[in-house]
């Protein structure tokens, strides 16, 4: 995406903070967190996009993201920091403020068995970044590692 258009991006996505729950502070990501996460109801259909700080995709694809939720505020977007060191709590919350996704719902893995918590989301899942679940409402679920295809989830979410 060119610059232009990526600060465009974030402007929209700054523009939506009415229709997503605001998370100042992400917040802690246990292993109780996924239960709680897919027990909720779910009256819209739900994304569940794990990133890292030491993933470059990830970090490229974050304004992307803010773009998409902008576009889709009927799709609750939820982010989950995946980096398990305590003192990375201020470059997560900057990194998501400098990617306009302060409004969206955001947690972090907390220092917990994070092959446990990992196993408990996906016996499958072998920690790969960025890794990313889709939940249509009928209970549906997709699941892809690696870079996003924005406009295969433009087409998910169309046909929500």
């Amino acid at each position: 995406m060119k610059a232009p258009i990526r600060a465009l991006s974030v402007v929209l996505a700054l523009g939506f903070g009415a229709t997503q729950a605001a998370a100042s502070e992400p917040r802690p990501f246990n292993g109780q967190s996924w239960g709680e996460l897919t027990r909720a109801k779910r009256d819209r259909p739900m994304i569940v996009h794990f990133w890292s700080l030491t993933c470059g995709v990830c970090l490229g694809e974050l304004v992307d993201w803010a773009e998409f939720a902008g576009k889709h505020p009927g799709v609750r977007l939820v982010l989950v920091n995946w980096d398990d060191r305590v003192e990375d709590a201020k470059r997560i919350k900057a990194t998501l403020a400098k990617n306009g996704l302060t409004k969206v719902e955001n947690w972090a893995l907390q220092s917990d068995f994070e092959e446990k918590v990992r196993f408990n989301i996906d016996r499958e899942w072998m920690g790969e970044m960025p890794y990313t679940q889709l939940f249509k409402r009928n209970g549906e679920v997709t699941v892809f590692a690696g870079e996003a295809d924005f406009a295969e989830l433009e087409a998910w979410a169309g046909a929500r």
